[in-house]
């Protein structure tokens, strides 16, 4: 009976333990690298096949999971490698470092990004482009230069006001409009040379995302697009040196292990285009000089698995000179300290102190038109983040932010001793921002998923400022100000907030067919001053004030997305309607500049844009490539009680940037012994343009007399660029090597005008087209890797 007892009582001690240790979870941890390079590959993808249970790698290509001990079929894949499949026995917390090897198509450059074959279908965000870096540098593009902002104006939705340009417009927004974040701080200017590049070297950027619809509310303060740029970490297995030459420019990166713990990564541009610039006809370019440079660092300190500590800096510097008249100068700074600190496998809190600032200045260089101008904008912001994963099917994202704003619009000074420029200084401005937010994500069942975040931002404009007060039931002008108010230092002038939900729906009515659905709410407190179809030197920023509102976008959005034949062929449709409210519009003849009174020159526009974008690209095999076309109209309309200030009678017009019809196909062959070919078609309709139809004399003079805004357009634009490139290597494992590429860019010489103006001469008015690229222009350029 004893004996009975005893076998009963370990029988069910055993039971009982073994249903205790089956409900146990032990953490498992995967280190994914490549097999050739030693890198940590970002985005890698395990799953477990006995329980079905997956996760994704981390920015340094670390996978954690809670799971049940067992012995367990572990499968690692990413996208560009081979997938791998081991068995772990996990009967205590376990690290493991696992290699995958790289795909290999004629040495092919391999394409790691942080997603899955099929993201376009399993992610709830809709709206989102991701470029591919290594194919970026094997496009062609104008001097050979690669270029990041060239490369997304060739996906649909994204436009540029034109060649030369700076910026870029998504979706019916203006170039403003966009939060440019390299690696979280914001970037006030994106262009080198007047618009021709993008001010950031794309041979440190890691990753790059484009969102055009309703993005986290982790993210605010714009209201057309979301744009994030990542540079790479420094590293760990030692020390590598890359770069570039091309017609205009020497690139150069560094980076490796300082210590085990400590990685940097430092790289930097220089250009020398004045040589090119005596090739052109014209007088006043063949004379103009022109230099840019920049530079990133970071530094990556990792003391054990849970802290992440990190240090990013970026300066980037801009002269301009016309021959005998005006030298343009700009700079940006930014830096970004982040600590990362995994409380728990599943929650992670993020602590991010950063500045920004853009600083402008112009000299005139005339004998006694001697002076200087100055403008700025600086911003000053720290914020924390958690984020909390439960079960690999609920994540939250919260936090907390607060930004200072220092704008200066406009000052000048004299240079000269012989100057007849007086001194002007307009007072700065300066406001606070906070923002406080929370994002879910929850997969609701393997085919749904739903997105709903809530945003609340709250902005103060503050002293030292004095504020012109206005005659009522009158137009705000100079001639009708009636009093002033001086507010201090700190004192709180006028405040502006509101909630910003955000809202996204995946359903995936089929294996590889889903459709999406998003809406959401931003808001805006900072405007470009502009009143030219481009982004120029001369453009400033001012806060939202007591007369200056705060720009808001409502935008919702319907798409649906296919793939075909194992994720080869990638299928979507969108379509979306945005509304704008409180845009700046400008008064006919408005002055900007040094305007102390900047108020009565603006105007209060409401806008909407809808659209239709669709596209089709194919990933795999030989031949790859993009075909994207897309209908939109951004449409403005200036309503106010006073006839005199209505622009075309307070109806809906085009704006500036309104371009209906945008095609764009990308094409890639892998040729044999390692060359590839590639080529780009573009094709958009021409901006809107406002032409004389008419004129009238006034005091015995002829005077033109100009239609509606914006009724007309110029000549649409379109053109094509071919590359051909060479990688040196003769196998994978080759880790010096170069890829050369032949480009020409606009083969067929296409005069694209940039803008249309009219002259009186000899008593009639005269057209004039402007080209800034009106001829083929080959380049050739040189990247190496050791």
């Amino acid at each position: 009976m004893k004996l009975r007892l005893l076998v009963l009582f370990l029988f069910t001690s055993y039971a009982f333990s073994s249903s205790v240790l089956a409900q146990q979870r032990l953490r498992l941890s995967v280190l994914v690298r490549d097999g050739v390079t030693k890198k940590p590959i970002p985005g890698a993808s395990l799953l477990i096949a006995e329980t079905k249970m997956g996760a994704r790698a981390d920015s340094t290509g670390l996978i954690s999971l809670n799971h049940p001990p067992g012995v367990l079929t572990m499968y690692v894949s990413a996208l560009g490698y081979f997938r791998g499949r081991e068995t772990v026995t996990l009967n205590f917390a376990k690290r493991v470092e696992y290699f995958l090897q790289p795909r290999s198509t004629d040495l092919e450059e391999v394409d790691v990004r942080a997603a899955r074959e099929d993201k376009n279908i399993k992610s709830v965000q809709m709206g989102e482009i991701q470029l591919s870096m290594p194919e970026l540098k094997r496009m062609p593009v104008v001097l050979g230069e690669p270029d990041i902002l060239k490369a997304l104006a060739l996906q649909a939705g994204v436009t540029t006001a034109g060649e030369g340009a700076g910026g870029f417009n998504v979706r019916g927004g203006r170039a403003d409009q966009n939060l440019v974040l390299v690696d979280g701080a914001p970037l006030f200017n994106t262009s080198h040379l007047l618009g021709f590049y993008t001010n950031i070297n794309p041979d440190l950027v890691q990753d790059v995302s484009l969102n055009k619809g309703a993005y986290s509310a982790q993210y605010g303060g714009r209201v057309s697009s979301l744009l994030l740029m990542s540079t790479r970490n420094g590293n760990k297995d030692g020390w590598r040196v890359s770069g570039g030459l091309s017609p205009v420019s020497v690139r150069a990166v560094v980076d490796g292990p300082i210590t085990k713990k400590l990685t940097l990564i430092a790289g930097g541009r220089i250009a020398f285009p004045n040589y090119l610039l005596r090739l052109f006809p014209t007088e006043s370019v063949k004379n103009s000089r022109a230099f840019f440079y920049d530079g990133n660092l970071k530094l990556t300190y990792t003391p054990d698995e849970r802290n992440t500590i990190s240090l990013s800096a970026y300066r980037s510097q801009d002269s301009f000179q016309f021959p005998g008249d005006t030298l343009y100068g700009w700079k940006s700074d930014v830096l970004t300290g982040r600590w990362s600190y995994l409380i728990r496998p599943n929650l992670q809190l993020n602590l991010t102190a950063l500045y920004s600032g853009y600083h402008l200045n112009v000299d005139g260089i005339k004998p006694s038109l001697t002076f200087r101008f100055t403008s700025h904008i600086e911003q000053r912001e720290g914020k924390a983040d958690v984020y909390y994963t439960l079960r690999q099917k609920y994540k939250i994202h919260a936090g907390v932010n607060a930004i200072l704003y220092n704008i200066q619009t406009g000052d000048v000074e004299p240079t000269g001793e012989n100057s007849s420029i007086n001194a002007r200084r307009i007072t700065p401005e300066r406001g606070r921002e906070l923002g406080v937010y929370v994002n879910t994500e929850w997969e609701l069942t393997p085919a749904i998923t739903l997105m709903a975040g809530l945003r609340y931002s709250a902005y103060s404009f503050l002293g030292p400022q004095t504020v012109y007060q206005y005659a009522e039931n009158l137009p705000i002008s100079p001639e009708t100000v009636t009093d002033s108010v001086r507010y201090g230092s700190g004192q709180v002038i006028h405040q502006y907030g509101g909630l910003e939900p955000r809202l996204a729906l995946r359903v995936q009515v089929a294996k590889n067919t889903a459709i999406k659905a998003s809406a959401g709410r931003s808001r805006q407190y900072v405007n470009l001053i502009s009143n030219t179809t481009a982004i120029t030197p001369l453009d400033f920023w001012k806060l939202s004030d007591q007369y200056v509102p705060p720009q808001i976008a409502d935008q919702v959005s319907l798409g649906l997305f296919q793939n075909l034949q194992e994720n080869a062929f990638e299928l979507s449709i969108e379509g979306y309607y945005k509304r704008l409210q409180n845009q700046i519009e400008y008064r006919y003849g408005a002055n900007l500049i040094l305007n102390p009174t900047l108020e009565t020159a603006l105007l209060r526009a409401d806008g909407r844009a809808y659209g239709v974008e669709f596209g089709v690209s194919k990933n795999k095999g030989r031949l790859t490539g993009q075909f994207n076309y897309t209908y939109a109209r951004s449409l403005i309309a200036v309503q106010t009680p006073f006839d005199e200030l209505r622009i075309n009678e307070g109806k809906y017009y085009p704006a500036y940037i309104d371009r209906p019809h945008t095609l764009n196909i990308q094409a890639r062959w892998n040729m044999s012994h390692n060359w590839v070919f590639s080529t780009n078609f573009v094709y958009y309709t021409g901006v809107p343009a406002t032409y004389p139809d008419g004129q009238y004399t006034y005091n015995n003079e002829p005077v033109q007399d100009y239609s509606q805004r914006n009724a007309d357009r110029i000549p649409d634009y379109h053109r094509l660029d071919v590359a051909f490139s060479k990688d040196t290597r003769f196998n994978k494992a080759q880790k010096r090597y170069g890829i050369w590429t032949l480009g020409i860019y606009n083969v067929y010489a296409h005069k694209n005008p940039y803008s249309i103006y009219f002259t009186r001469y000899n008593q009639r008015t005269e057209s004039y087209r402007l080209s800034v690229f009106g001829t083929m222009i080959p380049s050739i350029a040189y990247n190496f890797y050791f």
